[in-house]
């Protein structure tokens, strides 16, 4: 099916070449209409019903701004560019604010108005396939919700279903068993970009995992899953007691092959009598839970957990030779007896992701102490005790904590010294370091400040200090410098160079960019051409 177009121009001569400009017919796009003026833009629109409307901004009757915001208010699928000279910059931007895909500068260059139209495309594409999707979608929800087996599935794991109930003997039925076990399937929070999908993708992929969950569990025996919490969980009825951990594994080869997604997945014991599901269904849980001291992407299998009881003299050894060998310089010491500090307190909280933090943070709190209270000559760089203990529940495996703790106190041993200048200076650098590997992404002067282990209040003055400019401007130069680079050397859409250099909003770039170089984006490459 062709993509229709209606032109709109009060000067017949651009709208003549604007339909020979290129060729439209090879795009899939067809003209089926001209207007002179805005009324007869809204006739047409009415009357056609067009994909695309590429329209003078400024024409007699009703203006651009009119126009969008008629399609708007009868919320008509239409894509809108609009044209609009030199001095209808402003204007035009306004036009996009309110919905247009985007503008075009008088007059119209081949090569934009094909960047353009690849654009508007692309957008045309990507909504007739998320509707069908979210058809797709519809018809996976009315299915799922077909009959009461899912509901009674749930009751039967959480402990509610009387045995009395007819879901409970339909259940009984279904599941033969004679062992049944409960898994629970949860999307890894590290190693898949699922923070940043739109809600509707999310819910695609939860339906995906969710199709994988059931084939795999099909194809092991008879059993069903659903959805909880945002979890999938899954009731398989098998005859071997090894077989609900061999389907975890499988389900995890599954998602991450099909879908590129990696996920970590806790499996009960297997019962014989269906009312005591509930207990399998637990003890997943913790088997799940374990994946922050074992690991994340793994299939992991209920075990009773033996803590260590009689660490307490050890970790308070630790502990003293850990500050011996920071305040007396032997670095290698103190970070061996640190990892040993590590391995000592994980042993006496494995299971418990809460007490292992908390006792982590007051080990490590212990230690910044008792350096300070030493007389040994130490930088004051505002080492961030105040969020110590947020930023240590932030990780999401005990390993990576540990990497942590690790850089942390390697920056507290850094600040002892006779020079803590010159130590200052190798600090700057490393952040400076950093803010340049990571200026395009959603950097704050508190994510930076955590990177240097300081208070974002400290930071802020530190930074200042030493680069004689505060950190949003320090940054603000750097992506506008970057601008400048890529508008000098690549043929990138202002909207794609804005995304190149950390802006979401194009309009907010050229803003910056205009307060920067005293001219709009497109204004400064044409510029370049002259």
């Amino acid at each position: 099916m062709k993509i229709t177009v209606v032109l709109a121009d009060d000067e017949p001569l651009i709208l003549k070449g604007l339909g020979k400009l290129i060729p439209w017919e090879e795009y899939g796009m067809e003209i089926v209409g001209l207007a002179y003026d805005g009324k007869e833009l809204l006739e047409t629109i009415e009357a056609l019903k067009p994909d695309i409307v590429i329209s003078d901004i400024s024409m007699p009757h009703y203006s651009g701004i009119d126009i969008i915001k008629e399609i708007k208010r009868r919320e008509l699928p239409i894509k809108t560019v609009f044209i609009s000279a030199y001095q209808e910059f402003s204007y035009a931007r306004d036009a996009v604010a309110y919905g247009a895909v985007d503008y075009l500068v008088k007059p119209v260059k081949k090569t934009e108005l094909e960047a353009v139209i690849a654009k508007t495309l692309s957008l045309i594409r990507e909504e007739n396939e998320e509707d069908r999707r979210r058809r797709k979608l519809d018809q996976l929800e009315r299915k799922n919700r077909d009959g009461e087996l899912g509901v009674w599935l749930e009751q039967l794991v959480e402990g509610t279903l009387s045995e009395r109930a007819e879901g409970y003997s339909h259940l009984v039925d279904k599941l033969e068993g004679p062992l049944h076990a409960v898994g629970i399937v949860q999307v890894d929070p590290e190693g898949n970009d699922n923070e940043r999908w739109p809600a509707p993708t999310q819910k695609l992929v939860q339906f995906a995992v969710r199709n994988i969950v059931q084939e795999s569990v099909e194809a092991f025996g008879r059993g069903y899953s659903f959805v909880r919490a945002g979890k999938h969980v899954f009731v398989l009825s098998c005859e071997e007691p090894g077989i609900p951990l061999e389907l975890a594994s499988a389900i995890r080869d599954n998602v991450l092959n099909f879908l590129k997604l990696k996920v970590s997945i806790g499996v009960g014991d297997p019962v014989r009598v269906l009312s005591e599901l509930r207990v399998s269904r637990e003890q997943a849980e913790q088997a799940l839970e374990m994946t922050y001291f074992t690991g994340l992407n793994r299939a992991i299998g209920y075990r009773v957990l033996e803590r260590r009881k009689d660490s307490e003299n050890e970790w308070f050894t630790l502990q003293s030779e850990i500050i011996k060998g920071l305040t007396e310089g032997e670095w290698d010491d103190a970070l061996s007896r640190m990892k040993a500090l590590l391995q000592v307190i994980k042993a006496a909280t494995v299971g418990n992701r809460q007490l292992a933090v908390s006792t982590c943070f007051s080990s490590l709190l212990y230690i910044v102490q008792e350096v300070n209270k030493s007389d040994v000559p130490m930088s004051d760089w505002g080492f961030d005790i105040q969020h110590l203990q947020s930023r240590l529940g932030q990780y999401e495996t005990y390993g990576a904590m540990c990497d942590g703790i690790v850089d942390m106190l390697e920056e507290l041993y850094d600040r002892i010294g006779d020079k803590p200048a010159g130590r200052e200076q190798t600090l700057v650098a490393r952040i400076v370091r950093y803010i340049e590997a990571h200026y395009a992404e959603d950097i704050s002067l508190e994510s930076v400040a955590a990177i240097a282990f300081m208070n974002p209040y400290y930071f802020s003055s530190f930074f200042k200090k030493h680069t004689k400019r505060n950190f949003k401007q320090y940054v603000t130069e750097l992506r506008m410098q970057q601008a400048v680079l890529l508008l000098k050397t690549t043929d990138l859409m202002v909207y794609e160079i804005a995304e190149r250099v950390g802006y979401n909003n194009a309009r907010h770039f050229s803003d910056m960019f205009k307060k920067h170089t005293g001219k709009l984006p497109q204004e400064f490459k044409q510029a370049l051409k002259d």
